[in-house]
C-alpha cells in the first residue's frame, strides 16, 4: 500500500478493512487531517449534529456490514459527549474505532479542555492507543483487532499532529481478523450426551448468532433437527420468523414461559447476558447447555454445561445428537400463534400502538429494516414485526438507551440505501436527537421515522403507577414533530386518526426524501401490553 502521511495510512487501513464512513463532529486539530485523508481514500465523512449519534451511527454500520465502524470527535467536550455511544458499542457488542484529538508532548502547560480522555472511556474499551508505542499502523491494527474481537466493542485512538502528519513508511497488507477459538472436544462430548437425552429441546439464540457463519450454522441445525427457536431482541431474524420453527422472541416474559417451561432441554446459542432483563433466570430446573464464543463477566446464571468457542462449530457438532420428536404435531404452531398474539391489543379511541405497527407492517416492503428506540412502543413493534434475516431489526438492548432509533436509521439508510429503513421512536427518544434530522438531509439518507407521540415517558409512568406514586416528572408538553421535521427539509405529516395511517405511509414511501410520520397515540393499551409481555 502506497500512501503519504500517517493519517492517510490509518484511513487507508480502515478502508481496507471495509469501513466506508467516518461519522463525527470535528474540532480544529487532527480531525481535519482525517477528513482530508478520507476524501483521498474514497471514504465519506458524515457530519453529525451530536457526538453520541456519530458513535451510534458508526456502530450500526459495523452491525450491518461486519466492518469496523469509525467515529471521530474533538478533544474535551467532544470526547465527553461521545461516552453514551461508546457505552452502546461496549454493551451492545459493536466494533467501533473512536478517534479523538489529544495534546502534543510539549503542551503539558495547557489546561484548557484537558481531561484524561482515555481514563473516561477505559472501563468500556477493548483497547486504546495514543501512538506513542511504536509503528502507528501496527497500533491501528491492534485496535481494529480488539474492536472486532471476542466480544466486539469500542477501541480508542487519541492523536496529536506530530504523530500523524509525518510521512508514512511502507504499509504492510492487512492481516485477517483473528479466528474464534475452537470449542473444547471434551465439553462438546458432554454436550452431545445431554442433548441426546432430550426429546423436547428448545434453542434460545442471542446476539452472537447474528454473524453470517453463526446464522448459517443455526439454520442448517434447525433444518436438520426440527428444533424450535426463540430469539432475543438483537438476534431477531437469525431464523426466519415466517418459518415454522422460528417461533418468536425470548424476553424473559410471560408469552414464552409456557413454551420454555415445557421443554426438557434449553440450548443457549450465542446468548449474551447483556440482553437479559434485570431479573432472575426463570428456568433453573431445566437442563441448559450454553454455546458461547466467550465467557461472561456477569453471567445471568450457571448453566449445566458451558461450551466456549466458535458457536457455529459447536452447533454443527451437535446436529446428529438432537431428537425433537417429543414436540407433538401442531403443538409448536399453536404456541407460536399464542406468542405473536400477545402484543396485538387494539381498541379504544384514537390510534393504539398496535394499530400503528399493523399499519406500518402492511404498508412497507417485507424486506425493510427497522430500528427501535427504548420505550413502551418497542413492545408492540418487536412482538408484531416479523423478520426473515438477522440485523433487519436494530435495537439497543445491552445499554437500552433512548435516542438510538433515529441515528441508527440514518446510518442504516446510508450503509444499505436500496432497502427501506423505518425508525420507530417515542417522543422522548426523538427529542434526544432531533438535530440528526439535519444529518439525514445533508448526507442523503432517506429513512422513514415513525414517532409514537403521547407526550409522556410511558414506560416510566407505568412503573410509577405500579409503585402507587403520584404522577409527576414523566409528562412532556405537546410537540408537533411534523413541523420540526419539515423545518429540516423532511417530508412530514401528522396523523391523528387510524384511517390516515395507510395514506401517510404511502406518501412517505413515494416522497423520495427522508420522511417523518408524527402519530398521536392513545397510550391506554400500553398497560395491557406490558402485562401481557413482561408480566
Amino acid at each position: 500500500m502506497t500512501v503519504g502521511t500517517v493519517s492517510e495510512a490509518i484511513v487507508a487501513r480502515l478502508a481496507e478493512k471495509g469501513a466506508r464512513f467516518i461519522f463525527g463532529v470535528p474540532g480544529g486539530e487532527c480531525n481535519l487531517d482525517f477528513i482530508a485523508a478520507a476524501e483521498k481514500q474514497g471514504m465519506r465523512f458524515i457530519l453529525t449534529r451530536t457526538e453520541t449519534a456519530a458513535a451510534m451511527m458508526a456502530c450500526v454500520t459495523a452491525e450491518i456490514t461486519g466492518a469496523p465502524g469509525v467515529a471521530m470527535t474533538t478533544r474535551g467536550p467532544g470526547l465527553a459527549a461521545v461516552a453514551n455511544g461508546v457505552a452502546y458499542a461496549d454493551l451492545d457488542r459493536a466494533a467501533m474505532l473512536l478517534i479523538a484529538d489529544g495534546y502534543e508532548d510539549d503542551q503539558a502547560y495547557i489546561s484548557h479542555q484537558r481531561i484524561d480522555q482515555t481514563a473516561i472511556l477505559a472501563p468500556m474499551l477493548r483497547a486504546s492507543s495514543n501512538l506513542r508505542g511504536g509503528d502507528p499502523i501496527a497500533e491501528v491494527d491492534r485496535l481494529i483487532d480488539a474492536a472486532m474481537g471476542n466480544p466486539p466493542g469500542p477501541a480508542y485512538l487519541e492523536v496529536a499532529g506530530s504523530f500523524i502528519r509525518g510521512r508514512s513508511g511502507p504499509v504492510p497488507a492487512a492481516h485477517p481478523a483473528p479466528a474464534l477459538p475452537a470449542p473444547d472436544p471434551s465439553a462438546l462430548a458432554e454436550a452431545k450426551r445431554l442433548v441426546a437425552a432430550a426429546r423436547r429441546p428448545i434453542l434460545l439464540a442471542g446476539l452472537q448468532a447474528r454473524s453470517p457463519d453463526a446464522a448459517a450454522a443455526l439454520r442448517a441445525f434447525v433444518a436438520a433437527t426440527g428444533c424450535p427457536v426463540l430469539a432475543t431482541y438483537k438476534a431477531k431474524g437469525v431464523v426466519s420468523e415466517n418459518a415454522p420453527l422460528g417461533l418468536g422472541l425470548y424476553a424473559n416474559g410471560v408469552p414464552e414461559q409456557p413454551l420454555i417451561g415445557s421443554a426438557d432441554l434449553i440450548i443457549l446459542y450465542g446468548f449474551d447476558p447483556v440482553e437479559g432483563p434485570p431479573q432472575p433466570w426463570r428456568y433453573g430446573a431445566i437442563p441448559t447447555v450454553e454455546l458461547t464464543n466467550h465467557p461472561f463477566e456477569h453471567p445471568l446464571f450457571a448453566p449445566r454445561l458451558s461450551v466456549v468457542g466458535d458457536i457455529a462449530a459447536s452447533i454443527a457438532s451437535l446436529r446428529d445428537a438432537v431428537d425433537s420428536s417429543g414436540w407433538e404435531p401442531g403443538e409448536l404452531e399453536r404456541r407460536k400463534e399464542a406468542l405473536w398474539a400477545a402484543a396485538e391489543i387494539f381498541g379504544g379511541s384514537g390510534i393504539s400502538p398496535a394499530a400503528l405497527v399493523r399499519a406500518a407492517r402492511e404498508a412497507v416492503p417485507g424486506d425493510s429494516r427497522i430500528t427501535i428506540d427504548a420505550g413502551a412502543h418497542m413492545l408492540p413493534v418487536l412482538h408484531m414485526w416479523r423478520c426473515d434475516e438477522p440485523n433487519r431489526s436494530l435495537i439497543s438492548r445491552g445499554l437500552s438507551t433512548m435516542g438510538f432509533a433515529i441515528p441508527a436509521a440514518i446510518a442504516a439508510s446510508l450503509a444499505d440505501p436500496e432497502r427501506t429503513t423505518i425508525a420507530f421512536t417515542g417522543d422522548g427518544g426523538a427529542m434526544m436527537c432531533l438535530g440528526e434530522l439535519g444529518t439525514a438531509v445533508q448526507s442523503g439518507a432517506k429513512p422513514i421515522v415513525v414517532v409514537f407521540n403521547d407526550s409522556c415517558l410511558t414506560l416510566i409512568g407505568a412503573k410509577q403507577r405500579r409503585r402507587q406514586l403520584a404522577a409527576a416528572g414523566v409528562d412532556f408538553s405537546p410537540t408537533d414533530f411534523a413541523q420540526v421535521a419539515a423545518g429540516f427539509g423532511w417530508h412530514a405529516c401528522r396523523v391523528e386518526e387510524e384511517s390516515g395511517l395507510a395514506g401517510a405511509f404511502a406518501d412517505a414511501l413515494a416522497s423520495g426524501r427522508p420522511a417523518l410520520i408524527d402519530v398521536a397515540i392513545n397510550p391506554a393499551s400500553y398497560e395491557d401490553q406490558i402485562l401481557a409481555i413482561r408480566g
